[in-house]
């Protein structure tokens, strides 16, 4: 604007057409009547009371949600021990299902070598031989598929 008055050139529009220059009016400043001033002061007064208001509502909402988080991690904590509990006890039940598979086994090869039936020992100690080697060989080709990255490019 400044720069097409400085060169002379009045301001124009889109149609090329010159742009009226106005003088910015002058503003007259009446003091504020008594009434108006107290009316004013009124309604700043009620403002700072629903400030207030709000503020302490807000400061309520923020204690009830402290004391909700509280109770919901003391909730997950105690949550997190009864899982590691039961996690505890299945494992527990599983070694002892173990054992007395084993130790079922182990009676059952005795009675038979006390029986002098050595091929029946000798076929149930064959047989273990070869589940526990499909089960050992078998996990080794899960943990193989699991970490090759060709694999995991299939799953997706």
């Amino acid at each position: 604007m400044e720069n097409a008055k400085i060169q002379g050139e009045p301001l124009k529009n889109n149609k090329n057409m010159p742009v009226p220059t106005q003088q910015p009016a002058k503003q007259i400043i009446q003091p504020l009547a008594p009434e108006i001033v107290g009316q004013l002061v009124e309604n700043q007064t009620k403002e700072l009371e629903l400030r207030a208001q709000e503020l302490a509502f807000q400061k309520q909402q923020d204690d009830h949600s402290f004391e909700f988080s509280k109770k919901a991690l003391e909730a997950q904590v105690t949550d997190r021990n009864l899982q590691r509990e039961h996690n505890k006890h299945l494992q527990r039940d599983q070694y002892l299902l173990y054992s007395f598979l084993a130790l079922a086994i182990v009676a059952v090869v005795i009675y038979s070598l006390y029986l002098d039936k050595e091929a029946i020992a000798a076929e149930i100690i064959k047989a273990i031989v070869f589940i526990f080697a499909g089960g050992v060989g078998g996990y080794g080709l899960g943990k193989q598929k699991d970490s090759d990255p060709k694999n995991s490019d299939k799953k997706e």
